[in-house]
């Protein structure tokens, strides 16, 4: 008798912010455009709001699976956070901020290690992170050569590859995502077992006139304080 596999491959965005005036009210709608099974919802340094978000989208979009996260401003750069259960210090070395993570059981990913003032660098070698990013939205105006250093400098340095948009704009969530295989029923828990593992793929998609607006919303949105758009009950 042939027996079926249950092994999934979801296509999940791993960097998509919710903060600085995203109209994250549109993301489920943007979701289901990209064809994606779910997505790291995040903010600059609030987990807190995140979570928040998170909590409306699972109620109105039960076909996805969205969970909460956050990017970090540690001394050295900017670090992804999942899995967590708590703030987590900003101004902290990536070291340190890596280890936090991983003592409250949580899942911890470099994002564009290579552009500029916010990336932790070649620092990255010396990270015990889970995960990295390989293809980055942001990254892609640069004629994807910050993604290019990233995987040559970093491929054998054990993180799980991953891919993710870096999404500061609705409409380019999905520009980059990452394939994760997983067994059974879709779960926060079964997508972050899968990059500590190491079962995912990075996928990028051709540049468009949504990177550009992307790239434009980063550049250009005030980000004094980092400060998160009032949180509206649009659902």
């Amino acid at each position: 008798m042939r027996i079926m596999s249950k092994t999934k491959r979801l296509a999940i965005d791993f960097h998509v912010h919710v903060d600085e005036n995203v109209n994250y009210e549109k993301i489920p709608q943007m979701m289901r455009a990209r064809n994606l099974d779910g997505a790291g919802i995040v903010t600059h340094n609030n987990f807190a709001f995140a979570k928040k978000v998170v909590k409306k989208f699972t109620r109105v979009d039960k076909t996805k699976v969205y969970f909460p996260g956050v990017e970090i401003d540690t001394a050295d750069g900017h670090l992804l956070a999942f899995g967590i259960n708590k703030e987590i210090p900003v101004n902290k070395s990536a070291a340190a901020t890596v280890e936090l993570i991983r003592s409250l059981g949580g899942t911890s990913i470099i994002p564009h290690p290579f552009m500029s003032h916010n990336s932790v660098g070649w620092t990255a070698a010396n990270l015990k992170a889970d995960g990295m990013e390989f293809y980055n939205g942001f990254a892609k105006i640069f004629l994807n050569f910050p993604n290019i250093m990233a995987k040559v400098a970093f491929k054998y340095n054990g993180f799980s590859p991953l891919g993710g948009s870096d999404s500061h704009y609705h409409k380019a969530i999905g520009t980059c995502f990452t394939w994760v295989e997983i067994d059974g029923k879709p779960s926060e828990e079964k997508i972050l077992a899968a990059v500590k593992r190491g079962a995912t793929f990075p996928a990028i998609r051709p540049i468009d006139q949504y990177d550009l607006v992307n790239f434009i919303r980063i550049v250009f949105t005030p980000k004094k304080g980092r400060k998160v758009v009032r949180f509206l009950d649009y659902f």
